[in-house]
């Protein structure tokens, strides 16, 4: 919603200040000029990206207007909990009661309890994979972080595909403002033995291309690629959780205190205070 209000101040303050200035709102209506800037920005889209990297940004764009983004605070308490009542197991019940859960995650009783872990197959893989590398029981926190971080850097490379290729597409709308100006400058020529009002007219269809193209770059495709950018970053958050609470456990570090350790590297907005995980926490003990 605050990016559907974004989007109306953005066009109202535009729009506005063009008829401020005593301009005509029909004048900016040129069909032919955005057939050609969105159509060439689509096709350059299409051709440049792999079709994973189109739906991904699809996918990040109905969560960047209609749907809610899965990782929020809500969402950091729950995989907190699980990660937690993971290495709780394991330290009471020893590696055979934590491999019933990470071998069959579909039939755990402790993963059917935070769905949308569950739901999310790269995440729930990374914590599977990962518990079952330390409960082999020969792995050195410095190797298992080395490995880990490997697979967040992939990941994070993965997720940032679809906010490059948007961004790239915004800064190539300029370039497409131009040559749908260039053709209306073209066609202005056509017409140079025309009446003067009719070249006017002209020249300023062709010199809304170069409007078109600079708005999209600048206040449509350039804030969309930034928003996706930005929920890639809170997804990322949730790997970098898993690792450090992983690598603090492998350290020696006792359950609450490898969570903690977790807790530390998330963002501001969604990391809960001590006190508030150890409260949430209490109940799983």
């Amino acid at each position: 919603m605050l990016r559907i209000v974004g989007f109306f101040v953005l066009f109202a303050s535009v729009i506005g200040g063009f008829v401020a200035a005593s301009g005509k709102v029909l004048a900016l209506w040129q069909p032919a000029e955005l057939v050609v800037i969105a159509g060439a920005a689509l096709g350059s889209f299409m051709v440049a990206n792999p079709k994973s990297v189109q739906q991904q940004v699809m996918v990040h764009m109905k969560f960047a207007f209609f749907k809610k983004y899965d990782f929020d605070r809500a969402f950091y308490m729950d995989l907190l909990r699980l990660v937690y009542q993971l290495l709780e197991l394991s330290r009471k019940e020893g590696g055979n009661a934590l491999e019933e859960h990470i071998e069959s995650p579909e039939n755990s009783g402790i993963f059917e309890a935070y769905p949308k872990i569950a739901g999310h197959r790269r995440l729930l893989h990374y914590v599977t994979d990962n518990f079952r590398v330390t409960s082999l029981g020969n792995v050195s926190s410095h190797d298992l972080e080395n490995l880990m971080e490997q697979e967040v850097h992939t990941f994070g490379n993965d997720l940032k595909r679809s906010s490059k290729a948007l961004q790239d597409i915004a800064d190539a709308c300029p370039g497409f403002g131009i040559i749908a100006a260039v053709l209306g400058i073209i066609i202005t020529m056509q017409s140079i033995d025309g009446p003067v009002e009719l070249i006017g007219v002209k020249v300023a269809a062709a010199l809304t291309g170069t409007f078109f193209g600079i708005l999209l770059c600048y206040g449509v495709l350039g804030p969309l690629a930034t928003a996706i950018d930005h929920t890639a970053k809170c997804e990322i958050q949730a790997f970098e959780f898993v690792k450090a609470t992983l690598v603090a456990s492998v350290s020696g570090r006792p359950p609450l205190m490898a969570v903690d350790a977790g807790r530390r590297v998330l963002l501001d907005e969604i990391r809960p205070t001590f006190f508030e995980m150890e409260e949430s926490l209490r109940g799983d003990r």
